[in-house]
């Protein structure tokens, strides 16, 4: 009795064939894994030496959870990195300490990004203030008019229900209603 061992061998060899072009091919048409630094921006636009600041990096793609890199005119200010959080944001507080430019650099995976940062140098102790400027307050002066002038005995007024000789009496008893 002959058994055919090549049959089998054949049909394993092929199985084994199969699978490695089915993963050869999912290599193939995935896209790469890859993180973008996006933008950077800081918290204020106008930083002056000794101020505090925030950093902030938008990051996209499909690997956001690496390390941030972080950096100030060549100097590491991240040097074990620092985790996106939350994910496709990665922020760091940062105190200026030289005024001039400053370049911010900001790297994920094999993405960079760079801000040009002007600081400026700060108040660094006493602060110069205008006063405000003060005015003489103007001067009223009350109007010069004068006042009506009644001759004595001049005239007869009826006020309602009263009515007066030109006596001062009687004009008042004639405003107010009685002789």
């Amino acid at each position: 009795m002959r058994s055919k061992p090549s049959g089998r061998v054949i049909g394993a060899g092929l199985a084994g064939v199969t699978v490695a072009g089915a993963a050869a091919f999912a290599v193939a048409i995935s896209p790469t894994a890859s993180a973008t630094v996006d933008a950077i921006t800081i918290s204020s636009a106008t930083p002056t030496v000794g101020g505090d600041y925030t950093l902030h990096a938008s990051l996209s793609g499909a690997s956001v959870g690496l390390l941030v890199y972080w950096s100030d005119n060549g100097t590491s200010l991240t040097p074990v990195g620092k985790v996106p959080w939350p994910p496709g944001e990665a922020s760091l507080d940062w105190t200026p300490s030289t005024p001039g430019q400053h370049i911010i650099t900001a790297s994920q995976g094999s993405s960079t990004q760079t801000l040009i940062v002007n600081v400026g140098s700060g108040s660094g102790g006493t602060t110069t203030t205008t006063p405000p400027t003060t005015t003489t307050p103007p001067t009223t002066t009350p109007p010069t008019s004068t006042p009506p002038t009644t001759t004595p005995g001049g005239g007869t007024g009826s006020g309602g229900s009263g009515s007066s000789s030109g006596s001062a009496k009687g004009l008042l008893g004639g405003l107010l209603g009685s002789s």
